[in-house]
This record gives C-alpha cells, sequence and structure tokens, in this order.
C-alpha cells in the first residue's frame, strides 16, 4: 500500500532532482561561491518542506486550481473502492509484495550507509584524541600519526608532520582555517545524512559532490584574498596529482578531475555582479513545487472521497415512468424499459467491470466537497441496438455540479451489448443507474 511516508519521500526525491537540474543549468559556472553554498543548502531545505504546508483550503476556492485538482486525480492510480456488496482492488499481492521487498532493500542501504558514517566520526573522534596538540601562526593543529593528506573537521586541522610543506604551509593554513570559520564540515554531514536517507537517488550523490567542490572554491578563493601569489598556488595544487605529494585540502585522496576544476575556476573571469539576480529564480521554483505539491495532494483527497458508487444497476435499476417519445413509427424503434426487456443488456465485462469503471471515472467535484454536498443522483439513459449510451438525463437531481459529473461519467461509458427480446430481436431499452456520492 502506497503510505504517506512513502509519497512524502518519493516527492523529496523528485524535488532534489528537479533542483539540482536547475542549479547546473542556472547557476554552476558562476563565481558566486558563496551564493552558491547559499543555493545547494536551500535545495535540502525546499526539498524536505515543500510537501508539508496544507493550502487546500486557500486552493479550494480558486476556480482554475479547482478545475486542474479534478482533470489530476483522474490520472492518479485507484486502491480500493468499497461497494456494499463488492470490493474491487487494483493492488494485488505481487504490487504489495514488491513495495515490502523495496522497503527492506532500502533499510538495509541506510543501514549499512549509517553505519559507515557512524565509524567515520568515531574514527575521527578517536584520532583528535591520540594527536599531539600544537600552535603555529596562531591556529590550532592537530599533528597526524600517519603520513597523510592535511584536511579539517569542523574546528579541528589536521596536518601530517612528516610533510615537507615549505612555503606551501601559510596557504594550506589558510584554506583549512576557511574551512573551519564558515563551518563547512556542517554542509557535509548535512548533505552526508541526506544521501544515507536518500541513497537510491543519484542526485542526492550528484548535490554531495557539488557542495564539496564548492568548498574547494571558496577556500581557494579566500586563499587569493589573503594576498597570495596566484601562480604559486596553482602549483601547490598540482602538486596533488603526485604520490605522496598531496597538500591540503578537506578531504583525502581528492581526486585529479576536481582539482582540475579548482584550477579553471581560479583563473576564470569573476561574473558579472547584475547576474546575482537570477538566484532569486530559487523562489518561483519553491513556490511551483508548493502549488504542484498542494494539487496532488487535494487530488488524492478527491479521490479517496469517492468512497462509493452504490446499488448494483443491473440488480436494483430505478425504472423512470417519465413518457418516452417515439419520434420513429410505433413498434419499430419503440424503447423498452428493463423489466420488459427479455434478455437485458450488458456492460462489456459484465456489472463488476460496469462498478469498476464507475468506481474509476467518477470525481468528486472540489466545490461540492467543499460545501458538504453528498448523496444519489439517479441518470436515465437508453441503450441503442448498437450498444451506444443516448438521451442521457437527470431523473433526480443533486446538486449541479455532482449531477454533472454523473452525466459526464454515463456519457463516457463504452459500448454495451444491446438488449433483445425472446425472438432474439435486438431493442432499444431504458436504464437507470442512481450513483451515490459520500463523503467520508
Amino acid at each position: 500500500m502506497i503510505t504517506p511516508v512513502l509519497i512524502y519521500f518519493l516527492k523529496v526525491n523528485l524535488a532534489l532532482a528537479l533542483l539540482y537540474v536547475c542549479y547546473r543549468l542556472l547557476f554552476r559556472e558562476d563565481t558566486f561561491f558563496r551564493l552558491r553554498r547559499g543555493v545547494l543548502l536551500s535545495i535540502y531545505l525546499v526539498a524536505f518542506l515543500y510537501p508539508l504546508p496544507d493550502l487546500s483550503g486557500w486552493l479550494a476556492g480558486q476556480t482554475s486550481v479547482a478545475d486542474i485538482v479534478s482533470y489530476y486525480s483522474v490520472l492518479l492510480p485507484k486502491e480500493t473502492v468499497t461497494m456494499p456488496n463488492h470490493e474491487i482492488t487494483s493492488t494485488t499481492g505481487w504490487k504489495e509484495t514488491g513495495l515490502t521487498v523495496m522497503q527492506l532493500i532500502w533499510l538495509a542501504g541506510t543501514s549499512i550507509l549509517l553505519f559507515r558514517c557512524l565509524a567515520e566520526l568515531f574514527t575521527v573522534c578517536q584520532l583528535y584524541k591520540k594527536c599531539r596538540k600544537i600552535t603555529l601562526n596562531g591556529i590550532r593543529i592537530c599533528l597526524l600519526p600517519k603520513d597523510e593528506s592535511s584536511y579539517s573537521f569542523f574546528k579541528w586541522i589536521f596536518i601530517s608532520p612528516s610533510q615537507d610543506y615549505g612555503e606551501k604551509l601559510d596557504d594550506i593554513l589558510v584554506h583549512e582555517r576557511t574551512h573551519v570559520c564558515q563551518w563547512h564540515s556542517a554542509d557535509i554531514l548535512l548533505s552526508e545524512i541526506v544521501c544515507i536517507i536518500c541513497w537510491i537517488n543519484p542526485f542526492a550523490w550528484w548535490l554531495k559532490k557539488e557542495i564539496s567542490i564548492n568548498h574547494e572554491f571558496i577556500a581557494d578563493e579566500q586563499v587569493m584574498l589573503s594576498g597570495f601569489n596566484k601562480k604559486e598556488y596553482q602549483y601547490h595544487l598540482i602538486g596533488m596529482e603526485q604520490p605522496n605529494m598531496a597538500i591540503a585540502n578537506l578531504y583525502n585522496n581528492f581526486s585529479v578531475l576536481p582539482l582540475k576544476k579548482r584550477i579553471t575556476m581560479l583563473n576564470k573571469k569573476r561574473t558579472n555582479s547584475v547576474r546575482k539576480v537570477k538566484y532569486l529564480a530559487l523562489i518561483p521554483m519553491a513556490a511551483g513545487l508548493l502549488l504542484l505539491n498542494n494539487i496532488d495532494a487535494m487530488a488524492r483527497v478527491l479521490n479517496e472521497k469517492v468512497t462509493d458508487v452504490i446499488q448494483l444497476p443491473a440488480l436494483e435499476t430505478v425504472v423512470s415512468e417519465t413518457e418516452i417519445a417515439d419520434p420513429l413509427p410505433p413498434g419499430k424503434d419503440k424503447i423498452y424499459d428493463l423489466d420488459k426487456c427479455d434478455i437485458k443488456p450488458e456492460f462489456p465485462g459484465g456489472e463488476g467491470a460496469l462498478l469498476q469503471f464507475l468506481a474509476k471515472s467518477i470525481k468528486y467535484p472540489v466545490e461540492a466537497q467543499r460545501l458538504g454536498k453528498q448523496g444519489t443522483v439517479n441518470i436515465s439513459f437508453v441503450i441503442e441496438k448498437d450498444g451506444m449510451i443516448t438521451n442521457a438525463k437527470i431523473v433526480q437531481p443533486l446538486y449541479p455540479s455532482l449531477d454533472k459529473e454523473a452525466l459526464r461519467v454515463i456519457n463516457s461509458m463504452p459500448k454495451w451489448t444491446p438488449g433483445k427480446l425472446k425472438d432474439g430481436t435486438v431493442v432499444r431499452v431504458q436504464y437507470t443507474v442512481p450513483l451515490t456520492y459520500r463523503l467520508q
């Protein structure tokens, strides 16, 4: 069964994908690194929060939105529709089993990644306790016991004493101190948590990678602003490609590809400040997701409220007493009442298929929901000799929008098997169906 938690999870992952694509298209090539950091963190904020606000009360009063909700609800899959003597279920056993298996796979992956994350945190904390601490240029440093790349974690800066940094040490310290002062580790920890929860979504991992490389851009920019020579600093970065000559960065084993991007960004012309205005595009993106989420929620509620299409048409049929004028000569195209027909007309697939068709097709108008309108609509129609439905009309009205929806569904029915007399003569048959709207 599709639960609200599963729907929320799917919406979050969809938003991560859409917003990541927008980030790549709009912001990735800019040199506004701090603004880019804000956008990347805002993607997480929007993705996890936009499914929560409920604006259905306000949106229900908007005619255009109500029409969209009614149309969208038709596209949603149906699960279970309960009738007086029948239960039609479209969610079969194998679907339930499939969902359960997928949930178990997700839980297993999440557990493994969570364990790995906790193990890494424990390792860093244990390493901090073991390291000898010194002060360099007024900065507290943890000396690594092994020959490793330098890195930082929150307020801790780790440097290997066995490395011969020479003139590199000053820009290393500025680089790592930028990570520390701007709390870049908090961003990484947040992105790691999102990856643990949404590990099946590749966009979550790509977002984490974008956050990491953007941190390096920010730190590199700060080194340049501190007055270091750009050309020499690039040579220091290139030294990372050589074995056992890695210089300071936030993470160990920093690959060559991000290094190339860092050097490219260092030499790139600064983006014109006028282009900062495009970062406001995140606001309509978030508003659009919020609107779509509420339309989806309203459509699901609309589907849930159409709980009954009751009374079996083939068993309990209300026969109209209204006189039917014969436009053609008597006896030739006479319209017979259902009880006068020897072989009754039949919906394709039988009465069970008719019930299922009605349950899937009928949509509770939003306006009627809001006003609490419910009850039964009786609709009369003629099943022609070729099985077509004609002359559909309301014989017991309920409420205009409910009557209109009932007529729409009846007129959309496929051809029936026509009724016959004992001698096999195909005849036109008057048929009346009661449709009941009921709010939960």
